[in-house]
């Protein structure tokens, strides 16, 4: 059975709160999470056990054959890469860039405050992505096709 991408943006759509979402036509807003989607889906490809480089856009699907017990666990990981390639923009938006240049000093409401931690939230994010990749992979790989 295939992977519906609403499947996978429903994961990625329940982990975050963006108002900016709302405000977007269903197009421009699937375009955009669908970008998300695939790169995180390209980033976790080579350790995944399906492949994910086959998927149709017409149908909006992952075309390979999953086995049902593999969909939750593939469709948590690329959602939290979803969610890494949504928090790389907040880290190197110009404007808190600027921000943090021009700030003499550094308080707890100061711009350099909110883009540490906005750097931190992403660091997080990454870190868990990169773990469950790991885990996964753990998991699932062969160590017979090793050369040990």
């Amino acid at each position: 059975m295939g992977i519906s991408y609403d499947t996978i943006e429903g994961a990625f759509l329940s982990k975050i709160t963006e108002y900016e979402f709302i405000q977007l036509a269903t197009d421009e807003l699937g375009e955009l999470v669908d970008g998300y989607m695939k790169r995180a889906a390209s980033a976790f490809k080579k350790i995944c056990k399906y492949d994910l480089s086959l998927f149709d856009d017409e149908y909006r699907c992952f075309t390979d054959e999953f086995e049902d017990e593999d969909i939750d666990e593939i469709v948590e990981i690329i959602s939290e890469g979803m969610l890494v390639q949504w928090m790389k923009p907040y880290v190197y938006q110009q404007d808190n860039l600027q921000n943090v240049l021009n700030t003499r000093d550094f308080s707890v409401y100061s711009p350099a405050e909110l883009l540490m931690r906005i750097g931190n939230a992403y660091q997080k994010a990454q870190k868990d992505y990169t773990q469950m990749v790991r885990e996964y992979s753990y998991n699932h790989g062969d160590l017979t096709t090793l050369h040990l």
